[in-house]
């Protein structure tokens, strides 16, 4: 498969989305109607308008031709502990996340709606603060364990708690503190620390497990297994080897099309580094799909689908504890700079495209004009270098020599997005040239995850609005830029305002307490946005937001992945607006 079908057919993908999005905006209230779609380029005869067909489930027991697969990832998986630290939203973690979970709620990958999986029937807003959940009768864990509003409380109370799940957990960077209250057998609140009207968009990450086997399992059996309510559950996990998985019989579809049964009863993950080799593997019989296989390796794999990922690859920057990148001239020197266009087409075939925010198009707050890609202007650059009095060189009697410019560096991480470390690399050079004393730092996967971990957050609750007059902790020293591909698959950007740009979040760089958008410092203004219900006022908020993140240069993002996969010739699968992987919507054809 050529760059220009890859391309045409990843536009799709993006011109479906903002239609669905735009369509469902309409129909519902939601600001998103107020944002205009961006100019989206397609091939000839071919429409960005028209949404992509809606999958259905299969009526009655699903058939497939065959019933084992063996999916190829980029690594091993960080953990397998649905609640562990390691269980993260990157495809090599994703059997603790949505294969062997089921979520209180999630977004179809089709149409953008919220829809219940297997453990929930309902839900209906209470109070600006509380939101009621009905429960599915006869559901149970995987160890046979029964769901109901006592388990479901225990799952909403440790993801819901700052000292438990913490501001650096993916499901707590989308609703924040949150905790469960039983009403009756089947039937649980969720009440909200602040006004959470957006809830059900929010709670797509947490998840559940067997309350019997977690409170008598020890740390090491919590982070190596979950029990969750998923299509399918944990066997065997054989270190550096694979992960063996098979489907839970138990598993209680709906007529959600990604809550249905699974129709493959095993599934096997392995991992190899090198792209072209996860491609080969789907040809080879060795393996059924492989993510990322990269644009070059096409041709080795039987089947290439191009999907989006719903996830920003971005530069995080340490405005708060490096002495140079504090400066917003610094941070914008760095950022004009950059000739994102050229390393598009150079890196990635033309294939992504360039942004500058930290949210995908289709999120509410999202607009045209804090959207817009930074422009490459090194001769600025260096103007606003020069004034930031970055070039200043001082004597040092003690040691009698000359004090280097302030180091700048890139922490990265191996594998994590196609051609990452090539692309940083390329972003340094530019910087050197400017005179900028910078260089690529490449993590390995702990490591990185401790630095990104370690922002205003980490300190404790009294310190936070304070943390710029306190030691970085964790690390002990400035992150300078770390890069992060960062999601945000409630399409709204409370998940970035409180996961990235919040004086609470251990994710964050940012602590803005200067006054601003309407007499509220930029953290005030955080709460009052998210508080606020779905509409035009709610838009209007989120965007004023969206575009100080622009306009401050706290990040510098680059592209929202493209993410190739490979496919086994009769795997029958198509990818979501996102990263999630869903294998019980996976089947194979007698072809």
């Amino acid at each position: 498969m050529n760059t220009a079908v890859l391309k045409a057919e990843y536009l799709k993908i993006l011109g479906g989305m903002v239609a669905v999005l735009m369509v469902m905006a309409s129909a519902c209230g939601s600001s998103a109607s107020q944002v205009q779609a961006p100019d989206i380029q397609t091939e000839p005869g071919q429409s960005a308008s028209a949404a992509s067909p809606v999958p259905v489930p299969t009526p009655g027991a699903a058939t497939t031709a065959s019933d084992s697969i063996v999916f190829v990832t980029q690594r091993e998986p960080d953990s397998l502990g649905a609640w562990s630290v390691g269980c993260t939203g990157s495809v090599p973690n994703a059997v603790c996340g949505e294969i062997a979970s089921d979520p209180l709620t999630w977004i179809d990958g089709a149409n953008f709606e919220i829809v219940p999986l297997s453990g929930v029937e309902s839900w209906s807003q209470q109070a600006s603060k509380r939101w009621r959940f009905n429960l599915r009768e006869d559901v149970t864990f995987h160890n046979g364990e029964p769901w109901n509003a006592a388990a479901a409380k225990m799952g909403l109370d440790y993801m819901g708690d700052t000292a438990t799940s913490g501001h650096g957990r993916e499901a707590f960077g989308l609703h924040g503190v949150i905790s469960g209250e039983v009403v009756d057998e089947l039937i649980v609140d969720v009440v909200c620390e602040v006004a959470c009207p957006i809830l059900p968009r929010t709670a797509i990450l947490t998840t559940f497990q067997a309350p019997e086997w977690w409170n008598n399992a020890s740390e090491d059996e919590q982070a190596a297994m979950t029990v969750g309510l998923g299509p399918y559950r944990i066997v065997e996990h054989v270190p550096g080897v694979e992960v063996l998985l098979e489907s839970y019989e138990g598993y209680k579809a709906n007529g959600a099309y990604e809550a249905q049964a699974p129709a493959v009863k095993t599934a096997r993950q392995v991992w190899h580094s090198d792209p072209l080799v996860r491609a080969a593997m789907t040809g080879s019989g060795e393996g059924h799909w492989a993510v990322d296989i990269g644009f070059e390796n096409t041709h080795a794999a039987p089947v290439a689908r191009t999907g989006a990922t719903n996830e920003v690859f971005t530069l995080v920057a340490d405005n708060i504890w490096h002495p140079e990148l504090q400066k917003k001239e610094v941070r914008a020197a760095l950022a004009h700079s950059v000739d994102c266009h050229l390393l598009m087409e150079v890196l990635y075939d033309g294939l992504q495209q360039c942004i500058g925010n930290i949210s995908q198009w289709g999120t509410v707050g999202i607009g045209k004009g804090n959207f817009t890609p930074y422009d490459y202007n090194p001769g600025l650059s260096r103007d606003l270098l020069a004034s930031s009095g970055y070039y200043h060189v001082d004597y040092d009697p003690e040691t009698n020599n000359y004090r280097v410019n302030p180091s700048i560096l890139i922490h990265t991480r191996l594998k994590r997005v196609y051609r990452g470390l090539e692309l940083f690399e390329t972003v340094v050079t530019g910087w050197r040239e400017l005179g900028v004393n910078a260089e690529v730092v490449v993590l390995e996967p702990s490591k990185a995850r401790d630095l990104r971990r370690s922002g205003c957050g980490a300190l404790q609750a009294d310190l936070q609005l304070d943390c710029v007059n306190q030691d970085p902790p964790g690390v002990g020293s400035s992150a300078h830029y770390y890069e992060t591909a960062t999601s945000n698959e409630a399409l709204d950007m409370q998940r970035q305002l409180l996961l990235r740009a919040s004086c609470h979040s251990v994710n964050s760089r940012v602590c803005n307490l200067a006054p601003g958008l309407e007499g509220m410092t930029f953290q005030e203004s955080i709460a009052d946005a998210v508080a606020t219900p779905m509409g035009p006022v709610r838009q209007r908020k989120m965007e004023a937001l969206a575009q100080t993140i622009h306009d401050e240069y706290w990040f510098l993002p680059f592209f929202v992945p493209v993410q190739i996969y490979g496919l086994a010739h009769n795997l029958d699968w198509e990818p979501r607006y996102d990263s999630r992987i869903r294998l019980n919507t996976m089947r194979f054809t007698e072809q």
